[in-house]
């Protein structure tokens, strides 16, 4: 078995160009088959390099590699022209001279008589001499019209025999008037010299089927087998498009998704093996069968790719999960030290947090030198000369913890002594004046990050350390 993805670089990797990338991937692997790239890059005013990276980084994000050298379809023009001598030669295609100002008009007389508008075949039987052929023209294939003739091929989602009627279809072009092959030809071209026996692609491609199989069995190529999935829609039932969201896959990347929660939700987008929700990339390889995948558009569901998201982030190391911020920050944003201290805090915070994104706004507390205090927030708490007294008490504790609990750790079982050594030390002090967390807990959390909200407490003494915690607190005194 060997699948393909062949997107045309004039855009970003959209969600559904990646969900079509990962089918034609696991089902290839699941086979023991082969995947390959193809980029389909012949329009060349639209074409950018720029699109054409964007594409290859995002797959490999998603781990989806080819396993071939990437074919580029605007270097292999002289393939597909000798495949073009071939059907002129055996009168299988034709040179078509007709303007396009001749085949709106032949359209419209066909819609006014309550007729399918399509070509009608003036150059059909033309013999055009060398200086004819210096004109502006097209390529056309030349459809079998014979009575009865049709089309048919098996898609192997719907597992249905679709039929087409070739008197419904045109003699379409296979050469444009600039001398570039079309897709439905081109593709056709390559997929065979390619060996490729499944296409897996999105049910926009249907109508293209019959006029790419006309094309395999006019030139004697195997033909393989289709396969048509449903398109994704939004929310709101209408196709997916950016007024739903970040739709490219690099986008997703820089909002904080990590790549195995993506592949793990694109893959349950329209496909399921039972009422599995979680999967590894290993285990869709696995699982995987074209038999599984619904007939029906799929919804794009942010929630439920936000929920996938979480879980991976809880699952990822913390020092994992520094080295993923620190790929997706913005030049301006300062870069977290991959060291104890600040996984500590992306430890206590990783469960918090739906995205990469989120996670690092959380610990902007931890790399701001100073703190804002608001007095809006300050002001929702009757703060007294008790709560002051508390806090300088609570100074002298920082200050009195012993040393090696900062400077010992230096990996995450480490950490975990330090936290626990913290956690009793703290106890201590509070059971000893007669106070409780829960009466504390707020004032601290408020002189330590300026929010309401913050990580636990023994991690953030930790991380801050002895000094940068005194300065919190004092300057939460001088406010």
């Amino acid at each position: 078995m060997k699948t393909r993805f062949a997107p045309s670089p004039t855009g970003y990797l959209h969600i559904g160009g990646a969900r079509t990338a990962l089918f034609n991937y696991v089902y290839a692997k699941h086979n023991g088959g082969k995947f390959v790239l193809r980029i389909e890059d012949t329009d060349f005013e639209r074409s950018e390099k720029i699109f054409e990276e964007d594409i290859i980084e995002s797959l490999k994000w998603m781990s989806i590699i080819s396993d071939e050298e990437i074919l580029h379809q605007s270097k292999r023009l002289s393939i597909y022209n000798s495949y073009v001598e071939k059907l002129l030669k055996e009168g299988k295609a034709y040179y078509c001279f007709c303007s396009k100002e001749l085949l709106e008009e032949d359209r419209n007389k066909l819609t006014a008589e309550n007729k399918k508008p399509m070509y009608i075949g003036r150059c059909r039987e033309l013999k055009p001499d060398a200086e004819r052929l210096k004109t502006p023209h097209v390529i056309r294939f030349k459809v079998d019209r014979e009575t009865g003739s049709a089309t048919f091929f098996k898609d192997l989602i719907r597992n249905q025999v679709i039929s087409i009627e070739n008197k419904e279809i045109d003699d379409f072009v296979i050469v444009r008037e600039d001398g570039i092959p079309t897709y439905n030809f081109a593709v056709v071209i390559d997929d065979a010299l390619s060996g490729i026996t499944h296409v897996l692609r999105g049910d926009d491609h249907v109508s293209n089927t019959p006029k790419q199989i006309m094309l395999y069995n006019a030139l004697g190529f195997k033909v393989p087998e289709f396969a048509h999935v449903s398109m994704i829609l939004g929310p709101d039932g209408k196709r997916l498009s950016k007024r739903h969201g970040a739709t490219s896959v690099i986008q997703y990347k820089k909002d904080g998704f990590l790549p195995e929660a993506l592949v793990n939700y694109l893959i349950r987008l329209g496909w399921s093996h039972g009422n599995d929700e979680i999967l590894s990339m290993d285990e869709i390889i696995k699982f995987f069968d074209l038999k599984n995948i619904s007939k029906s558009a799929a919804i794009f569901n942010t929630e439920k790719l936000l929920w996938l998201n979480s879980h991976y982030i809880k699952s990822k190391d913390p020092f994992a999960l520094i080295s993923l911020i620190n790929d997706i920050s913005e030049d301006s944003q300062t870069k977290l030290n991959e060291d104890v201290k600040t996984a500590a805090l992306v430890d206590s915070l990783k469960s918090r947090s739906k995205t990469l994104v989120e996670l690092r706004q959380k610990l902007d507390f931890f790399l701001n030198k100073k703190v804002e205090y608001d007095a809006g927030v300050i002001n929702e708490f009757n703060f007294n000369r008790n709560d002051a007294d508390f806090l300088s008490a609570f100074k002298n504790f920082i200050v009195n913890l012993d040393d090696k609990i900062f400077t010992d750790a230096k990996n995450m079982d480490g950490l975990k002594l330090s936290i626990e050594s913290i956690k009793n030390s703290f106890n201590d002090f509070l059971s000893q004046n007669g106070w409780t967390m829960k009466e504390k807990a707020m004032i601290i959390r408020l002189a330590f990050t300026g929010e309401k909200v913050s990580p636990p407490i023994y991690e953030m003494i930790f991380s801050l350390g002895k000094e940068r915690c005194v300065e919190r607190i004092e300057a939460f005194l001088c406010r």
